[in-house]
């Protein structure tokens, strides 16, 4: 229903992720996504993030998590998130 957004819990890397999205957000032509993590995600430092998407890049909604995924899995390529992963398998003493 037009207005209202749908929020789906997906797991990604055993990170779990609410993920809350509205199509055609304001008329504008745009899905508006919206992720929400207890944790660090390759797209977001502190865990939230507010994301526009082109109407015609998502053919309905069940296909939003399916984007997410990938949207996750392209930006964990990034050398910044690959740092990231393994500092945080080191202790650091300072």
């Amino acid at each position: 229903m037009a207005g209202e957004y749908e929020t789906v819990t997906v797991v990604w890397c055993d990170l779990e992720i609410a993920v809350s999205y509205q199509a055609d957000w304001l008329s504008s032509g745009q899905w508006h996504i919206e992720l929400r993590c207890a944790a660090r995600l390759p797209v977001t430092q502190p865990g939230y993030r507010s994301h526009f998407v082109q109407t015609d890049a998502i053919a309905d909604a069940e296909d939003v998590p399916t984007f997410v995924m990938a949207w996750l899995d392209v930006a964990a390529q990034d050398p910044t998130w690959l740092r990231h992963l393994e500092d945080s398998k080191q202790l650091k003493l300072f």
